[in-house]
């Protein structure tokens, strides 16, 4: 048996007899909201979809110290990573790619138009209030690049009345600095949270690149700040919005060419700015319309021997109006607007296009049967229009076990850079496609939470560098795979004890001519993830282990990077209820290991660190 089943099962054996021996002091864990999967908001429990919601009691109970940290304790979720804190980082969702995760923030769609993929790496996780991951298709309802899931992030918000500041700081392994301080403000129903963050590292070794220049240690540096608040005028009408801007430098091993200079001081500057207004009104009890207007700013300048400027910008703008007949029956119509625009030092011979979608999506409910269908006609600039739609039917054997299947269609449009880019553009590519198919299971046993899926999903036209009818290499439609799976989540809360473990078994497939049945670049088969944490009076101790089946790097699978477990371990005392102290241990058997692989370069993940930080709360 695999190592990493291994682990799963072990894991499970051990904590099944703990918490069937603790029952009598178990008690089911609070209701968890989302609204990523439907647009409104639904218990987890109840959702007919996979979701993880990660908030901030947890992120800070687990001492994360990057958002990729966190995201890959979801079931599906693993990432790759160029080098460390801030180097770039690619995150998949079952076995699906980068370009395939839609992330909004605070209801704005981000990430670069240029690249079609979201920098995570540059995002503070002290900023962050809460994360909804949605595990599957959504170009039903939000359009392009959902193909494999939506994350879905929320900037700080306080919930208590008065004026509540916080702050903390954290020191740790290879010089890392990182601080927040913030204040809350909440009068009834006018609130206020403004937070600014930093980060700095002398960082690690990112490569094994062997040239002078590249031999020493790859800093990085981040500061943002944030600003989010809203007025509640009366029980039909409230507004809100929220800005976030982060301003970052990364050092990085550049690999030159045999006839260039080694180059010296290789950086880049990035800029990242998302800002949020939006209205709700409800006239009636019948019908909730709301308005939303967002821009998101993606710049990079890249300083090697290369150098590059590439900056863009998204604006957006969404209606949603959502009709409750009743209980059972909610129909939601939407319409969506979306402007992208790219500038910098690359002549594009398109620079701007804007996407005009309309959507529908309807909730109902008949007996112990769930109903859900949805669609939405997206009409680009470029590559014109685009359809997509989602079925759902979910079960409820009793109040305890909820099931469901659904079938999903969803689509990623080609980005400036697949379509323009000098030298190697392709104007004629159309948009990635997918089809998937789910049957989902959860409930609550012995007060147990569980979840178990199972998904097929089938990717065609993906867009990867071939030769054209010339010979010269250009993005082109000639890629497809087909990737399917299961999950199984657990979790439990027994008083002052809670745990939970999660097991991802996957196949993603390569189905093209030549590396069919071949497994996708740096995509693991089998993700496991387990966490526990125990509460005695002032202290908490907790520990966490990832692991991950091997990855190939190449489209033959002749090479691969190993499979790896790490394991954390943290503790937290409780001062006073306002202040608390914590120390964490990560990656404590110092496993070496790597996640990413390009060009003959290696890229470097850090070893054993240890991290100590302070954190105050007025409560």
């Amino acid at each position: 048996m695999h190592s990493i089943s291994k682990a799963f099962f072990g894991a499970v054996f051990v904590l099944s007899p703990l918490s069937a021996a603790m029952a009598e002091d178990a008690y089911q864990l609070p209701v968890i909201t989302n609204t990523v999967a439907n647009l409104v908001e639904q218990d987890d429990q109840k959702t007919l979809a996979a979701v993880t919601v990660i908030d901030r009691a947890e992120i800070e109970r687990k001492q994360f110290n990057s958002l990729q940290d966190l995201l890959r304790t979801v079931p599906g979720v693993t990432y790759s990573n160029t080098g460390g804190l801030g180097k770039v980082t690619s995150v998949s969702i079952r076995g699906t790619g980068n370009r395939h995760a839609l992330v909004l923030v605070d209801g704005q769609k981000v990430g670069s138009a240029t690249l079609g993929e979201t920098a995570f790496e540059h995002f503070p996780i002290d900023q962050i209030e809460r994360v909804e991951v949605l595990r599957g298709p959504r170009s039903s309802l939000y359009g392009s690049e959902a193909i494999g899931g939506v994350i879905q992030i929320f900037t700080r918000k306080g919930t208590q009345n008065g004026v509540k500041p916080f702050a903390s700081f954290t020191y740790g392994s290879h010089e890392t600095y990182q601080g927040n301080v913030g204040l809350n403000i909440r009068q009834n129903d006018t609130w206020a949270t403004l937070n600014v963050a930093g980060t700095k590292t002398q960082g690690i070794d990112a490569t094994n690149i062997n040239e002078a220049n590249d031999l020493d240690k790859d800093g990085y540096e981040n500061k943002s700040a944030s600003l989010r608040m809203g007025h509640k005028f009366n029980d039909q009408f409230d507004i809100d919005a929220s800005v976030l801007v982060v301003d970052g430098e990364n050092e990085y091993d550049s690999k030159d060419l045999p006839w260039s200079a080694d180059a010296e001081n290789v950086h880049s500057k990035i800029e990242q700015n998302i800002y949020s207004i939006g209205a709700t009104y409800k006239p009636f009890d019948l019908w909730t319309t709301q308005l939303r207007l967002g821009r998101s700013e993606d710049k990079l300048d890249s300083r090697d021997n290369y150098p590059s400027v590439i900056n863009t910008q998204r604006d957006s703008l969404s209606w949603l109006n959502t009709l409750n007949f009743n209980k059972q029956n909610t129909l939601m119509l939407g319409f969506d607007y979306q402007n992208d625009e790219v500038s910098g030092t690359k002549a594009y011979a398109v620079k701007e296009r804007d996407n005009k979608a309309y959507f529908a999506q309807y909730l109902g409910s008949f007996g112990s049967f769930d109903v859900q269908g949805a669609v939405r006609q997206d009409d680009n600039e470029q590559f014109g229009n685009h359809t997509t739609g989602s079925a759902t039917l979910g079960y409820r054997f009793n109040e305890a076990v909820q099931s469901y299947v659904s079938y999903g269609t969803a689509f990623k449009a080609p980005t400036f850079n697949d379509l323009y880019w000098p030298g190697s553009e392709n104007p004629t590519l159309v948009p990635e496609e997918s089809e998937n198919y789910e049957i989902g299971f959860k409930g609550v046993i012995s007060n147990v939470q569980w979840e178990l899926n199972g998904f097929y999903n089938e990717i065609e036209n993906m867009i990867v560098w071939a030769p054209n009818a010339s010979g010269n290499y250009v993005p082109s439609n000639v890629d497809k795979a087909k990737i399917k799976g299961a999950e199984l989540s657990l979790t439990q809360q027994l008083n002052d004890f809670v745990w939970n473990v999660n097991y991802t078994y996957q196949e993603p497939e390569n189905e093209t001519a030549g590396s069919n049945g071949k497994q996708l670049l740096l995509k693991p088969t089998q993700i496991f993830n387990a966490s526990a944490d125990y509460t005695m009076e002032k202290w908490t101790v907790g520990a966490s282990v990832h692991a991950e089946d091997k990855r190939y790097t190449n489209a033959a699978n002749t090479a691969e990077l190993g499979s790896f477990a790490t394991v954390d371990t943290r503790v937290t005392y409780q001062a006073t209820p306002e202040f608390s102290v914590q120390a964490k241990l990560a990656n404590m058997f110092d496993k070496e290991y790597s996640t990413n692989y390009s060009n003959s370069t290696l890229f470097n993940q850090e070893g054993r660190t240890a991290w100590l930080t302070l954190r105050y709360a007025m409560k």
